[in-house]
């Protein structure tokens, strides 16, 4: 469910390679024209991709579900992307006449949906049978926001993107008011990464996604509103 980077080095790894993997990162810099927006269905071939580059075959999300999710919620489903723009655009002393961006790249997402269950649960990752089915998959009725992929391109892990991301996504629904709390599941491993982002750890989970084990993790929404001049 959430793929943000390694907290571990392999045992078997020698000191060599560690050096190496630590030099790798110390140069790596953060790419320029970085842009957070909702995702959309027509980002879905780059979702596609991000997630088999995140997930081991049996955690990614298929095709159908995140269609899905796209269609009947992009606003909750968040993207990262690195932007190329036009090379002689800022060159010019007036606006253009169109957008001057040649390409986005996907390099970090988030995708969620409302849920009815207070947990990420099996129903909550599904897709509702017919119009007669109103507690599985989307609800939009519901209060709380079910997480169920978290992803950072492993080009670009180490640069504390997946932090950044999430920040910016639990800041926009504190001044949205669109529901009171965020869920997720996270192995073991990666729990202190998102209590360090203020979600408290309830434990392992009832579900068993891929058959793995989870830890249920929750924060709750402030709708704090910011101090403001005017």
């Amino acid at each position: 469910m959430s793929s943000i980077e390694s907290t571990t080095e392999s045992s078997s790894s020698t000191s060599s390679q560690d050096s190496k993997y630590k030099s790798e990162l110390s140069i790596k810099q953060k790419p320029e024209h970085l842009c957070i927006r909702p995702l959309t269905i027509y980002d879905l071939s780059q979702v596609l991709e991000l997630e088999a580059n995140g997930f081991p075959e049996p955690e990614r999300c298929p095709k159908h579900k995140l269609e899905y999710r796209l269609t009947v919620c992009p606003e909750l489903c968040s993207g990262l992307f690195v932007r190329e723009f036009e090379q002689n655009a800022a060159q010019s002393d007036s606006p253009p006449p169109r957008s001057t961006i040649l390409k986005e790249t996907l390099i970090a997402h988030i995708i969620a949906t409302k849920i009815a269950d207070p947990t990420i649960t099996e129903r909550s990752m599904d897709i509702p049978k017919d119009e007669t089915d109103t507690e599985t998959g989307h609800v939009e009725k519901s209060r709380i926001i079910g997480i169920h992929s978290v992803i950072v391109n492993d080009k670009y892990r180490g640069l504390k993107l997946g932090s950044l991301l999430i920040k910016d996504y639990l800041q926009k629904l504190n001044q949205q008011f669109v529901a009171d709390k965020v869920v997720l599941l996270a192995k073991a491993s990666l729990t202190p990464f998102y209590r360090g982002l203020g979600f408290v750890d309830d434990g392992v989970s009832s579900c068993k996604f891929a058959g793995q084990e989870w830890h249920d993790l929750h924060v709750d929404l402030t709708h704090e509103d910011e101090d403001e001049e005017m």
